[in-house]
This record gives structure tokens, sequence and C-alpha cells, in this order.
């Protein structure tokens, strides 16, 4: 029979053999990512974490996410898209085209993935949205005739509108151009003038919006833009004070009390966004993963809105409306 001082050493030897060979046993690697987004929503940032969480990445333990949040009208986004560019991150996800922009200025060869962005080709992201084909991926938001809709939308809702605004804080290349040949085209269709007041900067969109007053404009249409998005109760004000019926491109301007948005689920923008970091890092090159187009859009009309401006609006157009904010 084995004796007490026997099971104790055949017990330290066993122990000492596991010890050893925790001790030789790799580290298991955790991915680490960049994630550059804006302080204008939370939402956008809950939904990316929960998609991750869902498709298996825990923060601080299955995946380290070096995450960077930009204040609107300040120079957070260059600074913290220099930061991640040099850090050692193996990608990193820009929640918008403006961050992109600067993360690719920082670093030229930092695989990435957009949330999303006006002209990912037009700014050399991508060869096609079929086959991007070099470092990033990602969504694309300037769905063909997208800004025509929103025309007809908002001449649906004010039917003597005869001179519209149309204000652009498109970032980059191509996106600004291909949303204003949309409204010129439409403009024609509709009988209607329009003028288009471009802003890069916070004193620049003040600036074209007094023009828009000055210049006696009836109603307005919001381009696709990082910086309108930071400032839209600014302009939401703006159109309510100077009685403007205005179309927006994202749902939080309706909800900040603008009069409507056609718009798709900017949540779900961000979820993909996930989806397409999942597939990276295990082990797909972002030029070989599509480019794709939000849908579906939604229609919402703030009521109170158009109260604001004394602005009654067809039944069948507040009938079609997929959500009414009153």
């Amino acid at each position: 029979m084995q004796s007490e001082w026997d099971r104790r050493t055949c017990l330290q030897s066993a122990v000492a053999l596991l010890l050893g060979a925790c001790a030789h046993r790799p580290a298991v690697r955790v991915p680490r990512i960049g994630f550059l987004t804006g302080s204008h929503n939370a939402q956008l940032v809950d939904a990316f974490f929960g998609e991750l969480a869902r498709l298996g990445w825990t923060q601080g333990r299955t995946i380290d996410v070096r995450m960077r949040t930009a204040r609107p009208n300040s120079g957070d986004a260059r600074a913290f898209a220099d930061e991640l560019a040099a850090s050692d991150v193996e990608l990193i996800v820009a929640a918008a085209l403006p961050y992109a922009l600067e993360i690719r200025r920082a670093n030229p060869n930092m695989p990435m993935v957009i949330g999303t962005g006006a002209g990912l080709v037009a700014n050399g992201f991508a060869r096609s949205m079929d086959r991007p084909g070099g470092i990033t991926t990602g969504m694309e938001e300037l769905v063909p005739g997208l800004t025509g809709k929103r025309m007809r939308l908002l001449k649906s809702a004010a039917p003597d509108l005869q001179r519209i605004a149309l204000l652009s804080t498109t970032p980059g290349s191509g996106g600004h151009e291909v949303q204003l040949a949309d409204a010129v085209a439409t403009a024609a269709q509709l009988g209607v003038a329009v003028r288009a007041y471009r802003a890069a900067n916070l004193d620049q969109l003040k600036d074209v919006l007094a023009s828009i007053h000055a210049d006696g404009m009836q109603g307005l249409v919001n381009f696709q833009g990082g910086l309108s998005l930071a400032n839209r109760q600014l302009i939401v004000d703006f159109a309510a004070e100077n009685r403007l019926p205005a179309i927006y491109q994202a749902v939080l301007f309706a909800e900040a009390g603008g009069l409507m948005s056609w718009a798709p689920d900017q949540n779900e923008q961000l979820r993909v966004a996930a989806r397409l970091t999942d597939k990276i890092l295990r082990g797909a090159r972002p030029g070989d993963l599509p480019i794709t187009y939000p849908s579906p859009y939604f229609l919402t009309i703030n009521l109170a809105a158009a109260r604001r401006i004394d602005l009654k609006l067809p039944a069948a157009l507040v009938k079609a409306a997929d959500r009414l904010i009153h």
C-alpha cells in the first residue's frame, strides 16, 4: 500500500509537471482594433459592441477595442486618428467617412472598416463596391436616387415650394457631386429651383445658414455629412425659426425637432461594421468583402415640427410614414 509520503510526492510531481506545462504554453493572442467615432450618438457605439458580443467577441477578454470618441467641432478626430494609426492595432473601424479620411491621412496602410460613408469608391477607398480590392470595406450611404427621393418627399410635404436650399457638409470628393447632380435632375422634373450651400466646419456652416436665409430659400434638403449631424440642433432650430420645411439624412434630426427624415437604421449600419470586423479577424481580407448599401429606408415625420411652422401635411404622406413623432 502506498504510504502518505509517496502519495504526497506523487501529488507534488503532478503539480510541478502541470505548472511547467503552463509556463511553456504560449499566451493566447487577443486581437487589437481601433474604433474611432463621434460623441453625437452613443447608441451607435452600443450597437457595434452589442453585435461584436453576439459574434463571440468580449471586450477585455477575447478582443481589445481601443475606442476614441471625438467631440464635435474640435480637433479630436485628427489627433485620435494619429494616435490609433500609429498604434499596434491590426484594424481600425471608422464610424463615418470623416474619421476614415483622417485615418488614411495618418497611415495609408492601415486596414479599415467604414461604418458609413458617402462616396467610398470616389474617395479611393475601393476600386468597386463588389470588389473593393484594397485594405478597406464598409457601407456606402449614397444609394442611387437617394437625394431625388428626399426632394420628392419634401415637395409632397410642401407642394408650394419653389426654391430649395441644398445644405451639404459631405466631406471628401465625389459624394457631394453625386448628391448635387441627383438634386439638379430632380429639380428639373419637379419644376423647382435649387441652390447648393457647402460647409466644411462650424463657422462655414453658420455662414451658409445665414446665406440661405438672405437668399430667400423656401425649403431645405440636407445632404449626407458628419458635420451637419454633429450640429443638427443648430440646423433644425434654424429651419424652424425661418419656417423652412426641411428633410434630413438621419432620424436624429427628426428626433431633435426637424420636420422629416428619409433614412436607414444607423444602428444596423454599425452592426454591419461589427460583422465585417468579425470576418476580417477570422481571416478574411477587407478587399474581398463587398461594400453594401443600407436597407431599408424609413420615413419619419415630426408632427410637432410641422405645427411649429404652420405646415399642414397631406394625409397620404402622414399615413405613409413609418414613424410619427408627436
